[in-house]
């Protein structure tokens, strides 16, 4: 039976809700921005089902601050000790492999506190890798978005007819300029590296924040695997988005 939870960070009470199951894997999810446990489009909750119905059990909670938990919130850079709280619960029902999944920071989150918490497996979804509030596409996800728009064979009727602004599109492309990292990027790739388990990386297509993170991939592990949510939005608005998620997930546990 899913049951309520009251959980300590310090002698703050965190809200949290826990789904039943019966293998010794176990998912905590994480939220990202300022999103209550239940997720956007009830995606965690029915990202708990779904797991549920593989006979694992699942943790979403609140971090300080945010939906039903008390205290201040600190930001996702500040949710080190709310990890590992959470990951505690986990291992007192029993749970001796637990899963870490989050969205945005809150998978950026993980990536930066997930080992130190005792996770063994990480599922980064568009993973937040920027300093600022502003997802800004870096140059080289600019041209890789750029050259698939204009190779799209249903923008060539826009493109002649002067709809799509091939002079912009084309001074995109011969851009060769880099944006400097970010310092989270840094630290990403940096904690990605160092995590002993293995990491699969759920992209959006065409997502800015999914894009971003993409430019990361070529400096991080084997260890990591990256998949592409087609026809897929940041949050996973569409039915079918999500249901790929959760096959994509299932699929690489059971491997």
């Amino acid at each position: 039976m899913i049951r309520p939870l009251a959980i300590s960070c310090g002698g703050t009470p965190l809200a949290a809700t826990l789904h039943p199951g019966e293998a010794p894997r176990a998912a905590l999810i994480v939220s990202g921005g300022v999103q209550t446990r239940v997720g956007p489009h009830r995606l965690f909750t029915r990202l708990a089902e779904a797991l549920g119905g593989q006979g694992m059990a699942a943790l979403r909670f609140d971090r300080r601050g945010v939906g039903d938990s008390e205290g201040e919130d600190t930001g996702f850079l500040g949710s080190a000790d709310d990890i590992a709280a959470a990951a505690s619960v986990l291992r007192t029902e029993g749970s001796s492999d637990i899963v870490g999944i989050g969205l945005c920071d809150g998978a950026a989150a993980l990536a930066l506190f997930g080992a130190a918490s005792g996770i063994q497996r990480l599922v980064l979804l568009n993973p937040w890798s920027f300093d600022s509030d502003v997802a800004e596409m870096p140059a080289a996800a600019q041209r890789n978005r750029t050259l698939k728009r204009l190779l799209d064979p249903r923008n060539w009727l826009r493109i002649l007819s002067g709809g799509i602004d091939v002079k912009g599109a084309l001074k995109t492309l011969l851009n060769r300029d880099t944006a400097p990292e970010s310092a989270l990027s840094a630290r990403l790739i940096v904690a990605i590296n160092a995590f002993p388990g293995p990491i699969l990386v759920p992209l959006s297509r065409g997502d800015a924040t999914a894009e971003a993170f993409a430019a990361l991939l070529p400096a991080l592990g084997a260890h990591v695997q990256p998949v592409w949510l087609e026809n897929a939005d940041h949050t996973l608005t569409r039915p079918e988005a999500r249901q790929a998620l959760f096959t994509a997930i299932t699929d690489w546990l059971a491997k």
